[in-house]
């Protein structure tokens, strides 16, 4: 029995010295090159798994992008225009559109088809993918050509969707017929046969009318409007006007969020859950050209000018959750690009410039502003800080906002990275008034313990040691917090908040979730306030504001379940003003500004920062022209494989004295139980 143990010893011993030299030799460096040698691979980092990827129901940034690797809508952006343009996608020219009847009409390009897949082989009709299996999968058909027809199911089957957040695009009856749909489509959801709950509301979609939805013939797409609504070609760029094969989505139906069948460039070559997402290119894909450009700061871009995209052949997404391994695998050049959290920043940057050690090592580094805001949103139907508490909950609302020092977060936690926030609407962007700040988001702790007890709550020490207490319950007012992410910077960002609420004595609580349990919460509305942010979707300050208007509440994009009659009725008449108008620019900046004082006075958030973002990247990346709006823009980006494989493997290559050390430690002890056999013996 000792001899079988030694052997085991010895045997594991041997098994670590091989897992060591493979790793300490670059085994995933090597590992990668073999992979990609011969094609154009993209390696980048994903910090979770999308939510979904249908993209009717995708709304959060991680899903839609990997949306925009597959699904197309009518337009997309120009990849070198600045400021951000509209160009024709699945649309073959501009739309036109009639403002007597509100009615867009788009010509469609007659060269798109779907990629290739199972749903479309005869064999898979009138059946549903797990009755079938996953070994069927391979048993594809050519995708068929995409019609006007399927951009009327698309919009119906959006919008009969009962778990999207997206439907505030289409909200308050825009298109004609439409919200009398949506309705009878929700009342049906789940109504079916127990073994197809969905039967009635699939049915729905294809048999049900809508007027504002017409397909005259297979290249012509009519969206009649109840009402001026100018953000409406914007809007539908999201993901949420993707163009959705009918025979996909019924097919795969509940799995459809995890078996993406689209028109684009990419096409879903594996997808491992909390490993790796790998994106390859679609055979299929039309004949689309990279664009060309003479101005100079597109100089970078001119050896792709005019080459048929995807530039790449494989796009690689490792799913690495902490933000340190993320940034080892960019030093270790298994990634191209990185954008570095605090502490990695600080060792990273310096002065203000790219340390040395990173620039002999060929990193880059650029950046730039953010169409962003960070903020906290109060649950409004929470009977401590929301609208039940009455005067008693603003006035918690107020305290917490003005406890905040966002100069001090900004300085020691973004390292300088962002401008604290003074409006819902970030600077640059339509509708950003450049000589207003909100009075209610500024730093003044005293008076925010002034407010709170003008409220009549008790207000006990001062200082460090202030104390709050509800007068009713002579309990300390306690609010909590959830956080989007559960890593260090997140742990950190709690201390923060929970540091802040001391200043006027209110205990923060804050707890960590993965960015999935964080939607679920925000989509269920569950808890007392939630740590968000916001990409703008388009250059206009509407869709800011419309996270604040009263519809939307949950599951809709106003996680606060803020509701005031005022602020939507404001917000209703500025929606429709145009910007390229002088007059109506005039009156929807006045309305802006009401807009802002409401929620001056109501603190549903606590405006945080507008971001800067900080890219560093590997010589053999070259970065993509920045378009926060844009979620299309991988098929256009490109990288030396040759160069990152001949690199990272040089550089993932260890010294052999770290693995002796560790051979030796591993085999010490199975030497220690072997002499002691030989001495029994």
């Amino acid at each position: 029995m000792r001899v079988g143990k030694f052997a085991t010893l010895a045997l594991l011993g041997a098994l670590a010295l091989q897992s060591v030299v493979v790793s300490g030799c670059g085994g995933q460096a090597e590992g990668n090159a073999r992979e990609d040698e011969g094609l154009v691979v993209l390696r980048r980092v994903e910090s979770e798994d999308p939510k979904s990827m249908d993209p009717h129901i995708a709304g959060d940034v991680i899903s839609s992008r990997h949306c925009g690797m597959t699904y197309e809508c009518l337009f997309q952006y120009d990849y070198l225009a600045h400021p951000p343009e509209l160009v024709p996608c699945l649309a073959r020219e501009p739309f036109h559109y009639d403002a007597s009847t509100f009615t867009y009409t788009f010509k469609l390009r007659n060269d798109v088809h779907f990629q290739a897949d199972r749903c479309f082989h005869p064999d898979a009709a009138k059946t549903h993918y797990r009755a079938e299996g996953e070994g069927k999968q391979s048993e594809r058909a050519p995708g068929r050509r995409m019609t006007a027809h399927d951009m009327v199911y698309s919009f119906k089957r959006f919008a009969a969707q009962p778990d999207t957040g997206g439907y505030w695009i289409l909200a308050d009856a825009k298109i004609t017929g439409l919200e009398a749909f949506r309705n009878r489509a929700l009342e049906l959801s789940g109504e079916g046969p127990t073994d197809d709950p969905d039967a009635l509301l699939r049915q729905h979609i294809v048999d049900s009318n809508v007027p504002g939805l017409r397909a005259p013939d297979d290249e012509t797409f009519v969206v009649q409007m109840t009402q001026p609504y100018p953000q409406f070609v914007h809007a539908i760029t999201l993901s949420y006007g993707a163009a959705v094969a009918r025979e996909a989505a019924e097919y795969y139906r509940e799995d459809f969020f995890r078996k993406p069948v689209g028109t684009g460039a990419f096409v879903l070559d594996r997808w491992r859950s909390n490993w790796e997402i790998v994106w390859a290119r679609n055979p299929d894909f039309r004949k689309e050209y990279f664009p060309t450009s003479t101005a100079p700061e597109d100089e970078r871009y001119k050896p792709f000018m005019g080459k048929q995209l995807p530039l790449a052949d494989k796009v690689i997404f490792r799913v690495i959750r902490e933000t340190q391994s993320a940034w080892l695998s960019f030093r270790d050049g298994l990634t191209d690009f990185s954008r570095p959290d605090r502490d990695q920043f600080e060792a990273a940057i310096q002065a203000g410039d790219l340390s040395p050690k990173l620039g002999a090592q060929g990193i880059n580094m650029e950046r730039y502003a953010e169409p962003t805001l960070s903020y906290i949103s109060f649950n409004m139907n929470d009977p401590v800080v929301g609208t039940p508490a009455g005067e008693r909950g603003r006035a918690i609302r107020r305290a917490l906002a003005l406890c905040i020092d966002r100069d001090d977060y900004i300085r020691r936690y973004l390292n300088g990275r962002g401008q604290p926030a003074t409006q819902i609407t970030p600077p640059n962007m339509i509708g950003h008034l450049t000589d207003y700040a909100s009075p209610a988001q500024r730093f003044d702790p005293e008076e925010g313990l002034n407010i709170l007890r003008a409220a009549g709550f008790i207000v006990e020490g001062s200082g460090a040691n202030v104390l709050v207490r509800d007068p009713d319950t002579r309990s300390q007012v306690t609010v909590s917090i959830s956080l989007r992410r559960n890593t260090d910077a997140m742990r950190d960002y709690a201390r923060f908040l929970r540091n802040c609420g001391a200043r006027v004595g209110i205990v923060v609580e804050c707890e960590l979730m993965t960015f999935a349990e964080w939607l679920k919460r925000t989509d269920e509305n569950d808890g007392q306030a939630f740590d968000s942010g916001w990409i703008m979707d388009y250059p206009d300050a509407q869709n800011m504001l419309q996270l604040l208007y009263g519809p939307n509440k949950p599951p809709g994009v106003n996680n606060s379940a803020y509701v005031n009659p005022e602020f939507d009725r404001i917000y209703t008449e500025m929606v429709p003003l145009n910007e390229t108008d002088p007059a109506e620019r005039e009156r929807k900046t006045a309305l802006i500004g009401q807009l802002n004082a409401i929620v001056d006075h109501d603190v549903p958030w606590i405006l945080r920062d507008y971001r800067e973002d900080v890219l560093l990247f590997h010589e053999w990346y070259v970065p993509p022209k920045p378009n926060y709006f844009a979620y299309t823009f991988i098929k256009f980006e490109h990288a030396d494989t040759t160069m990152r494989s001949e690199r990272s493997t040089q550089w993932t290559k260890a010294s052999p004295w770290p693995v002796l050390v560790i051979v030796l430690a591993l085999l010490f002890p199975a030497g220690l139980i072997g002499m002691k056999i030989l001495r029994q013996k």
